[in-house]
């Protein structure tokens, strides 16, 4: 459907703050699938993601009326046979329907087809790949059972809107990921933290493990002294 009523506007600009202003990634993946019922018609939805240095791998699934087992299932043995993996590798921002894709009978005989959405009751689907810089950041899929139309155009244009605010949330959560694993050199942390030169130095014999008194021996300081510097640090 076309965003078009102001409650539907209203809708959209909330999901999109909520997209950027949830902290706990997994808590906004939940979040988006379950607040696009409110703007599009499916029955069933898994929200892929993996973490930087993985990608084009996904490891991650976060599922709505949609079978968590099916998506681990599809997570360890059938992605990297999935003809997606090609969009994936591409690094471009998309969404599209697999209609769009394979004509009625080519995508009935797909083995994606056949082992995840016919075994799910899912007959039609429309997936977005949020890209950021040239790499494809997760893959978001929402399903339809068989008797249901087809997804149109218009729900199309409505991911579309938020393939973008997707991509951005998702790069800050990679980026913050990697910052948290980062490790600094004490040469680093000196530059970056504006450490003095007994700050560094206590920093260096802390990274190797050694007690406080020893510390305190090698550089013929009170233990009052030692903590005040660490505190510092």
């Amino acid at each position: 459907m076309h965003i078009q009523e102001a409650n539907d506007w209203v809708i959209f600009n909330n999901i999109t703050y909520q997209i950027h202003q949830i902290s706990d990634f997994n808590e906004m993946c939940r979040n988006f699938l379950e607040q696009m019922h409110l703007l599009m018609d499916f029955d069933g939805a898994v929200f892929y993601y993996s973490s930087e240095q993985e990608l084009p791998q996904l490891r991650h699934a976060v599922c709505n009326s949609y079978s968590e087992r099916v998506a681990k299932e599809y997570l360890d043995n059938y992605q990297k046979l999935d003809f997606s993996r090609g969009l994936l590798m591409g690094g471009k921002s998309m969404v599209y329907r697999e209609s769009d894709v394979f004509s009625e009978d080519e995508r009935m005989e797909t083995e994606c087809y056949q082992r995840f959405s016919k075994a799910e009751g899912f007959h039609h689907s429309v997936h977005i790949l949020p890209a950021f810089e040239g790499k494809v950041l997760a893959k978001i899929s929402f399903y339809r059972r068989r008797g249901q139309p087809d997804f149109l155009y218009d729900d199309v244009f409505l991911l579309d809107m938020f393939k973008e605010h997707l991509a951005l949330r998702t790069a800050r959560y990679y980026e913050d990921r990697a910052r948290q694993h980062e490790k600094l050199s004490i040469h680093e942390c000196e530059e970056r933290f504006h450490l003095t030169a007994r700050e560094t130095t206590i920093l260096g014999l802390l990274m190797q493990g050694l007690p406080n008194d020893v510390i305190c021996a090698q550089l013929t300081i009170t233990n009052n002294t030692l903590k005040k510097h660490i505190l510092n640090i």
